[in-house]
């Protein structure tokens, strides 16, 4: 019985050490694939945390791509940048308003055509005689017969001139004293260059924005190689010419105190391997510059300009929002044409519908105005401007809406900025549609300031503030004289002289007083 039961609790023992060794292997298992689920469950963490970044990146790349083709599809329509700036290979566009009229390039049918009229016999001043030795035909002697074919040509000639003047000593009969005609500053030395080839070296730097080593080998090459000078002294007298216009430049900024339109703009100069600032003040009759080393608001101060306007002046700008300063007190208008060129990025970037209805009620207005003022009238009946306020409160508030429904994370912001500086400069921006006598765009400006980005192109920069400056006295004095209709080299021969024209008798002259 005893061993009956033992055996029992045996067999019992064995099959819970079997039953243990299977739960045993089993726990292995389970152990094993836990370590492999583990291991998984890492991997995938890891994964999700690599996609995640690869979405940031990717995301990145993608505002990145959007960010590059945004400028590469930035060009003179929708933005400041010139079209000399256009890559190789992207058409250059060249911002025009004027819409095409269909017709062939070149002169039209019924246009008289342009060219040299034949001269009257005294205007005439060298004769040259073509005559044959032999015919053409047979090689026999040829006769005279009174008739002949007249062949106008009009040229020019350098003339080197080697001037001596002579300063006689007198004597007074009455007390003996020796004494001679005043010898004027510019023949101060034994030997110097005249005032017509000073004015050439000057044209050539400031009107052609000719380099200083060019300007050199130009007039040596006029002259026949008579005339030499070296590098050194056109640099001299680049210096003299802007000091000996001091009382130019100061009378000048007086008169653009008393303008009732001031337009101004600046652009970016190198001086000495910096970014520095070329200031452009004026009207359609005068032009004053100013050049600094950094464009900022000390610089406005220094002009003297901006701070002393009176309330009843009006100035044009590119959305310079120093303008508003509390400290000045004149009107401010907007250029209209920046407008337009943000409103074409934005439909370039967006697609959005309002910017180009509002650029196309911009020109067209502006045009239907045009064509007003050349009929001699000056305003827009009042039903007129009525409609043309609605259609533009119309389309600003479509703006809106545009932007709320189909809000770019990439350009939106730039539309919202764009919308509110319409909405807040309204007035400034639509002055013109109200009174003709105030203009469109600020292109004046930018036609002032081109010659000074040539001119970087051409000689790179300037040495420092100082011949900037020099440039920007010389180019006040002969840009204003042009636009008086006085002949610039002229007007520098006569500053080399000693005796530049002043502002009184530019504008006498101008006025007919």
């Amino acid at each position: 019985m005893a061993s009956n039961y033992g055996r029992g609790l045996y067999k019992e023992y064995e099959f819970l050490l079997t039953e243990n060794e299977a739960i045993k292997a089993k726990y292995i298992l389970l152990l094993k694939e836990h370590q492999l689920l583990q291991k998984e469950l890492e991997f995938k963490e890891k994964m999700e945390l690599e996609l995640e970044e690869k979405a940031l990146e990717n995301e990145a790349l993608k505002k990145e791509i959007l960010r590059l083709n945004g400028y590469l599809n930035t060009d003179g329509t929708n933005s400041g940048i010139p079209t000399s700036k256009t890559p190789l290979s992207k058409k250059k566009v060249i911002p025009n308003s004027r819409k095409k009229s269909g017709k062939k390039i070149g002169g039209q049918p019924g246009h008289p055509k342009s060219k040299l009229k034949a001269f009257t016999e005294k205007e005439v001043t060298e004769t040259q005689i073509h005559k044959p030795d032999e015919c053409p035909i047979c090689g026999g002697q040829v006769l005279e017969t009174g008739k002949s074919i007249d062949k106008d040509e009009l040229d020019y000639e350098v003339v080197v001139i080697k001037r001596r003047h002579k300063f006689a000593i007198y004597k007074c009969k009455e007390c003996d004293h020796e004494f001679h005609q005043p010898i004027p500053n510019r023949l101060k030395e034994e030997n110097q260059y005249g005032s017509n080839v000073q004015a050439l070296a000057l044209s050539l730097m400031n009107i052609g924005n000719v380099s200083v080593n060019k300007v050199r080998k130009m007039i040596y090459g006029l002259s026949e190689e008579e005339i030499n000078p070296s590098e050194g002294y056109i640099i001299k007298q680049q210096k003299k010419a802007a000091m000996a216009l001091n009382l130019f430049v100061s009378e000048l900024t007086d008169r653009c105190h008393k303008l009732s339109i001031v337009y101004w703009d600046d652009t970016v100069i190198d001086i000495n391997k910096h970014r520095a600032c070329l200031r452009f003040y004026g009207d359609e009759k005068m032009a004053l510059y100013k050049a600094h080393p950094h464009k900022n608001k000390k610089g406005l101060e220094e002009d003297g300009i901006l701070k002393l306007l009176p309330e009843e002046t009006v100035v044009m700008h590119d959305h310079n929002k120093v303008n508003y300063n509390k400290e000045y007190s004149f009107s401010n208008i907007e250029c209209n044409v920046h407008l337009v060129r943000d409103l074409q990025k934005t439909t370039d970037n967006l697609q959005h519908e309002w910017s180009e209805k509002l650029k196309n009620l911009l020109e067209k207005t502006n045009a239907q105005r045009n064509e007003k003022i050349d009929k001699g009238e000056n305003s827009f009946d009042d039903a007129y401007i009525k409609a043309f306020y609605g259609e533009f409160d119309r389309i600003v508030l479509e703006a809106i809406e545009e932007n709320r429904k189909d809000y770019n994370k990439y350009y939106g912001k730039d539309e919202q900025t764009l919308i509110l500086r319409i909405l807040d400069y309204k007035d400034n921006y639509l002055a013109w549609v109200v009174n003709f006598n105030l203009p469109f765009s600020n292109n004046l400006s930018e036609r002032g300031l081109r010659g000074a980005k040539i001119k970087m192109k051409i000689s790179g920069q300037f040495q420092s503030v100082e011949t900037a400056r020099h440039y920007a006295a010389i180019k006040s004095y002969i840009e204003t004289c042009y636009r008086n209709g006085i002949n610039q080299i002229k007007a520098l021969v006569r500053l080399c002289e000693g005796s530049p024209y002043t502002v009184k008798e530019i504008f006498t002259s101008e006025s007919g007083e």
